[in-house]
């Protein structure tokens, strides 16, 4: 049947149409005769805009149609995994993605056919299990999406799903190596493709920035960072924006840039905000805790903000997660109330999503803090224990200023307990 973009040439002048006529506005007539001349490869986005202009399925550009039984079970799926994000608890959350995995399992029993939904069924098994921490599942699943989609000449959804992989690595916290199989990725790609798809290029660069601030090159990270930023207003596309403007107002925080700060959390919790997405919202409003409790010392303020996190309909049936404990320990103790900061701390547990360093880094004061708890409650000897554990969390991370307060906490701690021996 020829290749793609044969198939999309024969098509559009069989319609008698030209270039420009199934370009329309969202591309260009020189992008569409790179597709067509199979010099380019269209995103699925972009194929749904050819077909759509062609005024017909996208599958017979595909040459093999999926089951309209496959395509809704596919936009089921979708759904799902869309409300996954706006779980209101973690027992929520895990119920729904016990549904999607069930699907997937009855699905991917069956022989598929070669089309774009068997392959978006093996990636979001895949993307499932990687977040599942179920490394050897995930990968499997993922490889087996990148044969579909190579079957297809789909190379922007094949880089996605090497995004995803990189991932898989990332949430090893084998960061150096993550790095260096993106730029491998990344490569590939732009050999395979002449122009990249807006979106897939936002995607891999905020995953370059976010694994170049895990190394510690923090110049070269907020430099990709600015560049997406600069691109997305150039392009008009805000997508992932919330997540990229959190990162750099993290940034911006440890470097003590509060203007930079200021407004990068501010276009981070409106980006939030546009998505309607719970998760996206929580985490923007606290990282201003966060500021407000380590680098402001307005304690109160910060009970009295996740008081109000609490008591809010959209998220007042959310379980506190290791955030809340933690943040709640570090204003009692700027408060000098050690014995309500031990009690929040007995219930932390490390949140299973934490995998930056910026984030493990801040994390690991809760150890810091206990050990500061224990000190107050004469027991220097469980008090060098979280200590230690604190200072093994950090040791090889990238420096933060969280370092440097877990250092001298253990070296009070050290000396603590060498004074009662």
């Amino acid at each position: 049947m020829g290749s793609l973009g044969e198939r999309i040439r024969k098509l559009r002048k069989e319609k008698k149409m030209t270039l420009v006529d199934v370009a329309g506005d969202a591309m260009s007539k020189g992008m569409l005769s790179l597709i067509e001349n199979s010099r380019s490869n269209p995103s699925m986005e972009s194929l749904q805009h050819i077909a759509s202009q062609l005024g017909v399925n996208v599958q017979l550009l595909l040459a093999e149609e999926s089951s309209e039984e496959m395509k809704q079970k596919l936009v089921e799926i979708e759904e799902a995994r869309q409300n996954l994000n706006n779980a209101g608890s973690l027992k929520e959350y895990n119920q729904k993605a016990e549904w999607i995995k069930n699907e997937l399992n009855v699905i991917l029993k069956e022989e598929l056919p070669k089309t774009y939904e068997t392959g978006r069924f093996y990636e979001i098994a895949g993307i499932t299990y990687l977040n599942d921490e179920k490394h050897e599942q995930a990968i499997n699943y993922l490889t087996k999406a990148i044969e579909y989609y190579q079957s297809l000449s789909l190379n922007h959804e094949i880089y996605k799903v090497q995004l995803r992989m990189v991932l898989n690595t990332f949430i090893t916290h084998d960061y150096q190596s993550a790095l260096k199989e993106l730029m491998s990725y990344k490569n590939q790609y732009r050999s395979r493709e002449l122009v990249s798809d807006p979106l897939v290029q936002i995607e891999s660069d905020h995953l370059e920035a976010l694994l170049l601030y895990s190394v510690g090159r923090y110049k070269e990270g907020t430099e990709k960072l600015d560049e997406i930023i600069a691109f997305s207003k150039r392009k008009n596309i805000y997508y992932l924006m919330d997540d990229i403007y959190r990162l750099a107002s993290f940034n911006a925080l440890m470097n003590g840039d509060d203007e930079k700060r200021r407004y990068t959390l501010m276009k981070s919790r409106q980006f939030a905000d546009f998505t309607e997405r719970a998760d996206r919202i929580v985490s923007s409003i606290f990282l201003e805790i966060h500021y407000e409790n380590e680098y402001l010392k307005n304690h109160d303020k910060a009970l009295q903000m996740i008081k109000d996190i609490k008591n809010d309909k959209m998220f007042g049936s959310m379980e506190d997660s290791g955030y809340v404990n933690l943040e709640r320990a570090r204003a009692y103790i700027g408060l000098g109330d050690s014995d309500k900061a031990y009690e929040e701390l007995k219930g932390f547990e490390f949140p299973i999503f934490a995998h930056h360093p910026f984030d493990i880094s801040m994390l690991a004061t809760a150890d810091a803090y206990m050990a500061l708890c224990l000190i107050e409650k004469g027991d220097p000897e469980t008090a060098m224990i979280h200590a230690d554990q604190a200072k093994a969390r950090v040791a090889g991370l990238p420096e933060t200023p969280y370092h440097h307060f877990i250092q001298e906490t253990w070296e009070k701690t050290k000396a603590n307990l060498d004074n009662r021996s």
